[in-house]
């Protein structure tokens, strides 16, 4: 009965009883037309803005994405911001040593609704994890512009920024900017000591209650240095 019952419910609405349970769960805002999958997890304090969707990844506390994004397969760090229009898990197809790039021919999925082989021969994507859970991991205290995409297999670190309209293809060193196409390193954010202090401290890790107390010292780096470098 409940099966039958199920049927006759229109899927639009099934999307958005899941979705009110997923936000009451984590307790986190969504913006219309925001689609989020249950195996996604959320630290708390996250906000998903318009026409965003977001399948089997994470977010750390704090984090943001704004309108119209397609994140998928993607853990992200803490205190993250990250424009519209950002795409991950792009996939991939072979470009070379295969006569077709069409996924018929090396992939069981039946992306086109057949396929011509009985096993996958080719990795349509590039994992960061032994699990095969994530594409791409972003860290902690990122800024990604509007319009950016990011390749699968890439991993940008703590505190970087990257440019809108950047096609990341490498990996991205911690508190550096990148922008273009494909992303190259424009400057980095401070000095190697004041980096290796910021790697060293990762204050995203320090409690709630204490980065309040603190959050004065975070408008000037100098001020940030002297008072927590011992």
């Amino acid at each position: 009965m409940l099966k039958i019952f199920r049927s006759l419910v229109p899927e639009s609405f099934r999307d958005k009883y899941r979705l009110k349970k997923i936000i009451k769960k984590y307790g986190i805002l969504a913006g219309k037309e925001s689609k989020i999958n249950n195996s996604s997890f959320f630290e708390g304090g996250n906000s998903i803005n318009n026409n965003t969707e977001i399948l089997d990844s994470y977010l750390g506390y704090g984090s943001y994405i704004s309108n119209n994004s397609i994140i998928r397969k993607t853990k992200i760090g803490r205190y993250c911001a990250i424009g519209d229009y950002v795409r991950t898990c792009i996939g991939m197809h072979p470009a070379s040593e295969f006569v077709s790039i069409h996924p018929a021919f090396f992939s069981t999925n039946r992306q086109a609704g057949f396929t011509y082989t009985n096993e996958t021969i080719f990795e349509e994507h590039k994992y960061i994890d032994k699990e095969k859970k994530y594409v791409v991991e972003i860290g902690n205290d990122v800024w990604i512009g509007n319009n950016v995409i990011i390749f699968d297999g890439i991993k940008i670190g703590d505190g970087a920024i990257i440019a809108a309209g950047a096609i990341v293809t490498k990996d991205v060193s911690p508190y550096t900017i990148v922008g273009g196409i494909p992303a190259k390193l424009i400057k980095s954010r401070f000095d190697e000591k004041i980096i290796s202090f910021l790697n060293e401290f990762k204050w995203w890790n320090k409690d709630k209650n204490w980065i309040q107390e603190n959050a004065h010292y975070f408008r000037s780096i100098d001020e940030f240095y002297k008072k927590f470098n011992e």
